[in-house]
């Protein structure tokens, strides 16, 4: 008969071996998740763009895994629902953005010119 205590010490363990974890997109290729919200109906979770592309529903009702991440980084629940708000009527990406230094930009050489010549 086995011996339960040296088999609940070996449990207690853990694997000699841990595993590392599979990355999201990895585990969710081809496959999505579908929630449903009282307040905001449904959305879809899959692993990247192609996955949304070939789900077929529209765009501001899909997160990739990559727009999960940023929008869990959110602290306040109203801006999160103001975020969905937007993605689902503009039909949208939520994606980073960065700030443009002032005078760097689309038209800051126009700009620039301008200003010697007045």
């Amino acid at each position: 008969m086995a011996d339960y205590l040296s088999i609940a010490r070996q449990a207690l363990d853990g694997p000699r071996d841990p595993r590392k974890p599979e990355p999201f997109e990895d585990v969710m290729k081809g496959l999505a998740i579908e929630l449903w919200n009282d307040a905001g109906g449904r959305l879809f979770i899959v692993a990247d763009e192609g996955d949304a592309r070939r789900l077929c529903e529209p765009r501001g009702t899909v997160y990739t895994a990559a727009e999960v991440r940023r929008v869990v980084q959110i602290g306040d629940p109203a801006i999160v629902r103001e975020i969905h708000e937007w993605k689902r009527l503009f039909d949208g990406r939520v994606r980073e953005v960065q700030k443009r230094e002032p005078g760097r930009g689309p038209g800051a050489a126009a700009n620039a010119d301008r200003g010697r010549h007045e």
